[in-house]
């Protein structure tokens, strides 16, 4: 399941990523191509104004030219090259004039073609349609741009060798493809990568989804089965008076009482999560209310044969929801109430510095080994896995829920055959 789930979010931001890579590539060579189209279109037509107002005679020799050799440049003395100002044209634009029948009366310095095929591409200009466009002459692109002469009868054609464009846009598009490649690798492992990070808390969820469901069943159904065991001893005892089956019976009501304090823990934790168990918050006396939340410890102490002090500043106020805070001083209390053998004590203490309240229980129980601190407020976990002292493991989530949504902090120490400390930090006043 999870191979499968990683597989398709590398998959689809594999795609994504491809999909903007194209994307990218296709907008940077189409706008390179347009750029280049733009400024030899501009600057053909710069030679056409100049050349109908008599600004150019001739283009100047090209420098590959020059190096051919004198006897090897075109026939007839070349006019003399005039310059027009500003930045001369390319080194590949050439110029031809045509009478008005067709024939190529004047031809610029610079044409690098034999006159065959100087003819020829001046034969198919003439018979284009367009004012300005393209032309493929033995697998070379050429663009042109024709207008009417001014002073004469006759036409202007500017042309303009589009090898260098076309081999600098093929460079381009091949950077950007080896730029593509390259990026496309690396986002598959970077893709790679972010779904196994991606996957973490998914499998942590659904870890933590298994494990509460597998502990949820487990604690059910222990009392499950001793209220089944129970009724099915009653069953077999039919003529028997209900006083003289109480045994059973009790042991029935005890189960069930536990089965609804694991179902209300089941219920307020899914609330917490679910954002809907949300603390009704108050200003009252903390200290009242610990002494309420200890007295019902008290005959349990003396049943156990335990010492329980409490010890609170008077007049100690607290910004809290009255019922929950109560709860966790039930947990904590009753935590150390069944973890603390007899002759044992307990410490409940609660104290006042500046802005916040400390509130601490310490025991004298069987305490607690390091590997067990860090997951002791962990839903159903339990330090005694044969859950022999009684507990479902809730109560110390619970607990810790209910302090952070507070804004206080809850933490535990521990020595195992010494004792254990928890200790909580409350705010005293709304934080504003």
């Amino acid at each position: 399941m999870f191979h499968k789930l990683r597989f398709k979010l590398t998959a689809i931001n594999v795609v994504i990523m491809l999909t903007l890579f194209f994307l990218l590539i296709c907008s940077t060579y189409l706008v390179s191509k347009f750029n280049i189209t733009k400024h030899t279109k501009f600057l053909s037509q710069r030679i056409v104004a100049d050349i109908q107002a008599d600004l150019i005679s001739d283009l100047p020799m090209r420098p590959r030219d020059l190096a051919r050799g004198p006897e090897k440049l075109p026939a007839g003395p070349p006019p003399p090259p005039l310059i027009p100002p500003g930045p001369p044209p390319g080194p590949s634009f050439f110029f031809v004039k045509t009478s008005p029948a067709g024939t190529i009366t004047f031809q610029s310095s610079n044409q690098p073609l034999d006159t065959d095929s100087l003819t020829a591409l001046t034969e198919r200009t003439l018979q284009a349609t367009a004012t300005q466009d393209t032309i493929i002459l033995k697998e070379t692109t050429y663009s042109y741009l024709k207008a009417p002469l001014h002073n004469s009868p006759g036409t202007v054609i500017v042309f303009h060798d589009l090898t260098p464009e076309t081999s600098m846009l093929q460079l381009v598009l091949t950077t950007l493809l080896a730029v593509g490649l390259v990026c496309a690798l690396l986002s598959f492992g970077a893709s790679f990568y972010m779904a196994n990070r991606a996957m973490l808390p998914i499998k942590k969820a659904w870890q933590q989804q298994h494990d509460f469901l597998s502990d949820a069943s487990h604690e059910l159904r222990t009392p499950l089965t001793i209220i089944q065991t129970n009724l099915d001893i009653i069953k077999d005892s039919l003529d028997e008076t209900v006083a003289s089956q109480s045994k059973w019976l009790d042991n029935i009501q005890e189960e069930s009482t536990c089965m609804k304090n694991l179902v209300n823990s089941l219920l307020f934790l899914a609330r917490a999560d679910s954002k809907q168990q949300s603390p009704n918050k108050q200003l009252f006396p903390f200290d009242i209310l610990l002494s309420e939340a200890a007295a019902p410890f008290e005959a349990i102490a003396q049943q156990k044969n335990l010492s329980l002090e409490v010890h609170a500043n008077r007049n100690t106020e607290v910004f809290g929801d009255k019922h929950q805070l109560k709860q966790v001083i039930a947990i904590l209390l009753d935590n150390a109430s069944r973890h603390t053998a007899p002759g044992g004590k307990i410490i409940v203490a609660l104290s006042q510095t500046g802005n916040k309240l400390l509130l601490t229980i310490t025991d004298s129980g069987e305490g607690m080994k390091p590997q067990h601190l860090e997951r002791i407020f962990d839903r159903f976990y339990q330090v005694d896995e044969s859950r022999n002292n009684g507990g479902s493991g809730l109560g110390l989530a619970i607990a810790k829920w209910i302090i952070e949504s507070h804004g206080g902090s809850i933490s535990v120490s521990s020595t195992p055959n010494v004792g254990t400390i928890f200790t909580i930090l409350l705010p005293a006043t709304p934080n504003i």
